[in-house]
């Protein structure tokens, strides 16, 4: 018998409308997670007054502009959200609260500019705010200016072509985001066999909450076979909009050169926004390899994924994804094997794929697409490619425990998070940059699939 991590009642073996027990969605259902399991929540905990009121629906709010476009299917329906964040002037040190709501940016709090020579008074504000926010701004002219009369109101609603870096609030001060990764980190981590006491210190059970202590950090591309990657991923990248979590242990030196083991749970949202979760920085349990779970997000994308065409090599890996054995396809013809795989996949897998499978295809189409034969820039980045992603390239032994974690330094591998978290304090702008960069993308892609 298990128990709620969060109040520590015990929880039945099983689950009906009488347990306390219940299935739990480790990614939010409001945000398209598939992801559900049983045995570490109580249906107390997991409602309104507690994690799915203080922690999930907070959390999801962020997202509500993306979800929305996304037309993903929602428990119940939530009035639109802004995104908050800072625009940050390019030539000028000016820095500008924002607001980014149905693709508009605008100021977060009104304010007014005067512009003597063109005697035009600016105000920065969405059109509801600015309709009463430009008489206070009329009494105040009145009040400094004898020719007021002379200067009239312009309103600015939208800053979009203002030039300028968004800095939006996917950042390590974001209590509300933290909590909501970290709650996903926890429970993809028990669900996963890691016991409650490597955890514990990330919960309050008197007053059943999810403590956060600075355990949330960004990713960015250190390897730059990564960076590549990242810096092409929708173009080729099926499954690019997708939900992935991948659970590991690594190995780090502390600042006292004493070697010490950590827990991370690495999390990507609409393959976009990425972090570490820290769970836990003296792990003593067992070392774990990649533990990982990914899933599209949109059900259409399904149809991307094609069998036919595979050579038999392949298609033994697919055989083996879908739980099958050769047995199964004795004596069948190869149009009649990828007929029956097609739609076995096609069945099994709406949403959920292949983590490493996927990432071997990022590589491999990387280095067969043509736009990279002869890019001197990407042919620098093939040496790190075999150390990165094989043990041994002739047998093909394509493996992720660099993926995302770790990166290859005069032959021997080195954490990434160290120098993210280094890279953070002295040059944050480059991780602003990165993470601007990332939504663009996704806001390009969801742009150009609306109709599809």
């Amino acid at each position: 018998m298990s128990n709620c991590y969060l109040c520590g009642v015990p929880l039945e073996s099983h689950v009906n409308s009488n347990t306390k027990n219940h299935y739990e969605h480790i990614i939010p259902q409001a945000l398209g997670g598939q992801l559900k399991t049983s045995g570490i929540l109580c249906k107390t905990c997991g409602r309104e007054e507690f994690l799915g009121g203080k922690v999930d629906k907070p959390f999801c709010d962020i997202f509500t502009l993306i979800t929305e476009q996304l037309d993903i299917k929602k428990d119940r329906d939530t009035n639109s959200v802004g995104l908050d964040g800072k625009l940050h002037l390019i030539g000028s040190d000016e820095c500008i609260d924002i607001s980014l709501k149905n693709k508009i940016l605008s100021n977060k709090r009104p304010e007014y500019k005067i512009d003597h020579d063109k005697k035009v008074a600016y105000v920065f504000a969405n059109e509801k705010v600015a309709k009463n926010y430009k008489f206070k701004v009329k009494n105040e002219l009145k009040e400094q200016f004898p020719n007021h009369s002379d200067y009239s109101i312009e309103i600015v609603s939208s800053l979009n072509h203002y030039l300028g870096i968004i800095e939006f609030p996917f950042n390590l001060v974001n209590s509300v985001f933290e909590q909501g990764l970290t709650k996903m980190a926890i429970e993809f981590a028990l669900s996963k066999g890691v016991g409650y006491d490597t955890i514990k210190h990330l919960i309050d059970r008197e007053n059943k909450a999810i403590k956060c202590n600075n355990n949330v950090i960004p990713y960015y591309p250190i390897a730059k076979i990564e960076e590549m990657m990242e810096l092409v991923r929708t173009s080729i990248d099926p499954n690019f909009m997708s939900h992935s979590l991948v659970l590991f242990s690594q190995r780090q030196i502390s600042e006292n050169e004493k070697e010490v083991k950590q827990l991370y749970c690495f999390i990507e949202l609409f393959g976009t926004f990425q972090y570490f979760v820290e769970l836990n920085d003296n792990y003593i349990g067992e070392n774990i390899e990649p533990e990982t779970y990914a899933q599209r997000i949109i059900k259409h994308q399904d149809s991307s994924y094609k069998i036919h065409g595979l050579n038999y090599k392949d298609l033994a890996i697919v055989l083996k994804e879908l739980g099958l054995d050769y047995k199964d396809v004795d004596g069948l013809s190869y149009e009649e094997i990828c007929v029956k795989l097609q739609n076995i996949h096609d069945k099994k897998n709406k949403y959920i794929y292949d983590y490493e499978q996927n990432a071997k295809r990022l590589v491999d189409s990387m280095i067969q697409n043509e736009i990279f034969r002869g890019n001197t820039c990407f042919l620098s980045v093939l040496q790190d490619l075999q150390p990165h992603f094989y043990w041994n390239m002739e047998e093909d032994a394509f493996h992720i425990t660099f993926y995302r974690s770790r990166f290859m330094k005069e032959g021997d591998p080195y954490s990434i998070i160290p120098v993210i978290k280094k890279l953070y304090v002295e040059n944050k702008e480059k991780i602003t940059r990165y993470t601007y960069f990332k939504f663009k993308e996704l806001e390009h892609f969801i742009e150009n699939n609306k109709s599809a």
